[in-house]
């Protein structure tokens, strides 16, 4: 892990040679999670990084909860705290066979589409402009 931390910050210094981070603090964790009976049933895995742009690595909610609305509130709420944070876009992927149309109807689009991943399946790279709270 260690040498891993090393590369990726090595990376990031050489990014914000070239442009300036727009944060204070370069990763802010915006993930959250909906614990019931002591029991995570969602949760949502999210970094706001260096020029305002929060990246979505995991949206889950259990089976048994889903059709609740649970991962609409839980977006609303990561893209509200962003926001307030200053952040501009929001960008992820998604499989065919996961979330793509949960996405489009929360405003989100496609830009990029990778075939045959994996094979006979397609991922999908969708992103959201946020509008700034005045």
């Amino acid at each position: 892990m260690q040498d891993q931390d090393y590369l990726i910050d090595r990376l990031v210094e050489y990014n914000l040679s070239q442009v300036k981070s727009e944060q204070e603090e370069n990763f802010i964790d915006l993930s959250m999670k909906v614990v019931e009976d002591d029991k995570i049933i969602a949760g949502i895995i999210a970094k706001m990084y260096c020029w305002n742009i929060v990246y979505v690595d995991t949206l889950w909610v259990d089976p048994d909860y889903r059709g609740r609305r649970i991962g609409e509130k839980l977006l609303t709420m990561l893209e509200n705290g962003a926001k307030l944070k200053g952040a501009k876009l929001v960008h992820l992927d998604t499989f065919a066979f996961q979330a793509k149309d949960f996405y489009l109807k929360q405003g989100y689009e496609i830009f990029g589409k990778l075939e045959d991943c994996p094979e006979n399946h397609c991922r999908y790279y969708m992103k959201k402009a946020l509008q700034q709270i005045e």
